[in-house]
């Protein structure tokens, strides 16, 4: 693993990935190609009439499949050094993917949206029975207006084929929750017969409202590779922040901003997945290390 001093080098992270770029500055990630509308990328309407129903959409075959397999790789690789899945977001190409889907984002939530500051990147080994995150909301609060207005939006995007035997994505539509007598606040509240799981394969993006309960399988050890993917979470700039800083999609942080935001995510998501005590020592030290660079 990268040392907490060396961590704040962007040279020893591009020889670990160096297929990947690291750009020093908010300017360098321009010049993306966006997904369209309807002949070029999703059909909005149809997209809307599932969202509204069931709380979430899955569109096939949307992002370039080349694009995800260097990502991919670049996580494979972190692993291997015995680093966390979730520094892929030091890289400009993880920020890059979610740039393409800009006109997708600005359908449900206008043209005013911002980054959440709230993204992980997921590897789930079969070998080590590996699981995803347990069942849960992304945000407690209001997410949505009625059925007319989203407030924040989660996208999930897989780098590996994503099925039932490697952990796929899991997911309670709300237009079955809507028939409960009461909301559902934890596992055994939930029908089973009502959960959908939802297989995906590289090239598709997934999104949910933020109240929708949803969870990651745990996979079999029979499994034939891993379930690796990537999230970031997003929000209609037109309403109250949801967190205390908000980023610009089309501005991705600099590179120290980048490594102190990943660095804060390990002790504010250690209650959704085991992550290792030294691991999280280690992103605490990190973050110490970002401030003695900063001078703070």
């Amino acid at each position: 693993m990268i040392t907490p001093k060396n961590a704040t080098q962007p040279d020893e992270w591009q020889k670990i990935n160096p297929q990947l770029s690291i750009t020093n500055s908010q300017n360098g990630c321009g010049g993306i190609a966006t997904v369209g509308a309807l002949r070029d990328g999703f059909d909005a309407s149809e997209l809307s009439e599932r969202f509204w129903d069931e709380g979430y959409f899955l569109i096939e075959d949307i992002l370039p499949t080349d694009a995800l397999a260097t990502l991919r790789e670049g996580i494979e690789t972190l692993v291997r050094h015995d680093l966390p899945p979730a520094m892929i977001y030091l890289y400009d190409e993880a920020w890059q993917i979610f740039m393409r889907l800009r006109p997708l984002l600005s359908h449900f939530l206008g043209d005013r949206l911002a980054l959440l500051p709230h993204f992980w990147a997921w590897h789930v080994d079969p070998r080590e029975d590996g699981c995803g995150w347990p069942p849960h909301r992304d945000y407690q609060g209001e997410s949505a207006l009625g059925d007319d207005m989203v407030i924040s939006l989660s996208l999930w995007v897989p780098l590996s084929v994503a099925t039932p035997q490697n952990g796929c994505m899991y997911v309670l539509p709300r237009s079955f929750e809507r028939c409960y007598a009461r909301k559902v606040t934890k596992p055994k509240d939930v029908n089973l017969q009502d959960v959908r799981a939802l297989p995906a394969s590289p090239g598709a993006v997934m999104g949910w409202r933020q109240d929708l309960y949803h969870w990651g399988g745990r996979a079999s050890r029979h499994a034939t590779e891993p379930r690796i993917s990537l999230s970031l979470e997003f929000q209609n700039a037109a309403f109250d922040p949801l967190a205390e800083q908000l980023l610009e999609l089309d501005r991705p942080p600099e590179f120290l901003q980048r490594l102190e935001l990943i660095a804060s995510q390990f002790e504010k998501y250690k209650h959704m997945q085991s992550i290792a005590p030294e691991t999280v020592k280690w992103a605490k030290a990190v973050l110490e290390q970002c401030a003695i660079v900063r001078g703070v």
